[in-house]
């Protein structure tokens, strides 16, 4: 398609649903509206989340019909009314409510950065939203420090597994949390110190092993749930808990006394935070990200690379949680 139709190859949903109702073919091609930037996919991120929302399911509602796809790559096409730079042309990774799976998406001035050179348009799509979540979750909020001891649940789910290698990368020494052998083997290919399978022993009772009763300095959850009594009774003198989300299905109450018993934190974390209102993070994080990137100290794990046909089957093996590591689509 050039520049110039109105139309363009896209994955889009006429109505909240699951994968099989995803369709995929010609869909209006967006401007560059003011205060927003035209971007030419070259790769956009399969994740949970999209199913989320394609289930109605997720916080960011959309008009339908609508594209999913909140992980992208690629290109400044055009910029909108007020919008100053980057220039057309340069390569950016931005974030996104939606429209990600197409061969253009539109996107506020705010929700993208410039790629550093060297920085491919695959591995910026696989760094956008799980890398920047679990950077900001455990450098901003987490204070991780060189040396100090991190619990990860969920750890070869997306933010988890980037978790585990930011983490390794901070200089902490990585417990992985997850459900069977073949994932704590992947945890531990990604930088993991120690894995505990919580499936087959009290997470409590390993982990206390591991520290020598000590317990950890933080723990990033993304699942809480069932685990989250173990989880804070991991935590040492002054550990941080970090909640990232709910995958566990629960959202448990947070007992205060065994908080103030050794001075822990509860903190939750939320993208749109950094996103919004806290700009100069964001970007320091995106950039921080794509230097570790370079340096070889992160490496997503790219698990599935596909056209845009492949969305729906893509979609379906992650919310079944057969696929570990990232889907790419490249319009």
């Amino acid at each position: 398609m050039n520049d110039e139709a109105q139309t363009m190859r896209a994955v889009f949903a006429r109505a909240y649903g699951t994968p099989a109702d995803l369709e995929v073919g010609d869909f209006p091609k967006p401007e560059a509206a003011p205060g927003t930037v035209l971007v030419k996919v070259a790769a956009a991120g399969v994740a949970y989340h999209d199913g989320l929302q394609l289930a109605g399911k997720h916080q960011i509602k959309h008009q339908m019909p609508y594209v999913p796809g909140m992980e992208i790559a690629g290109t400044v096409a055009a910029l909108g009314d007020g919008v100053h730079g980057p220039a057309v042309g340069t390569p950016v990774l931005a974030l996104n409510e939606g429209g990600g799976w197409a061969e253009y998406a539109r996107v506020e001035a705010t929700q993208l950065w410039p790629l550093l050179n060297g920085v491919d348009d695959a591995g910026a799509a696989a760094l956008s939203m799980a890398y920047t979540t679990a950077h900001c979750g455990l450098y901003w909020e987490g204070g991780v420090k060189q040396g100090e001891t991190v619990l990860i649940t969920g750890a070869t789910g997306g933010v988890g597994l980037a978790a585990v290698q930011i983490a390794h990368a901070l200089g902490a020494e990585v417990i992985a949390v997850a459900s069977s052998a073949e994932r704590l083997r992947i945890a531990a290919a990604n930088g993991a110190d120690h894995g505990v399978n919580y499936t087959e022993t009290s997470l409590k009772d390993a982990v206390m092993d591991i520290t020598q009763g000590k317990g950890v300095d933080v723990a990033f959850d993304p699942v809480m749930g069932s685990l989250y009594p173990d989880v804070l009774g991991s935590l040492g003198w002054g550990g941080r808990h970090v909640i990232i989300g709910f995958a566990g299905g629960e959202i448990p109450q947070i007992p205060s006394n065994r908080l103030l018993v050794k001075n822990r934190r509860a903190l939750g974390m939320v993208m749109s935070f950094y996103r919004r209102h806290r700009p100069e993070l964001m970007l320091e994080t995106v950039e921080t990200l794509q230097r570790l990137y370079l340096d070889g100290k992160l490496k997503p794990l790219i698990a599935e690379t596909g056209p845009l046909e492949k969305a729906p089957d893509y979609l379906v093996e992650i919310m079944e949680r057969r696929l570990i590591g990232r889907a790419i689509l490249t319009p």
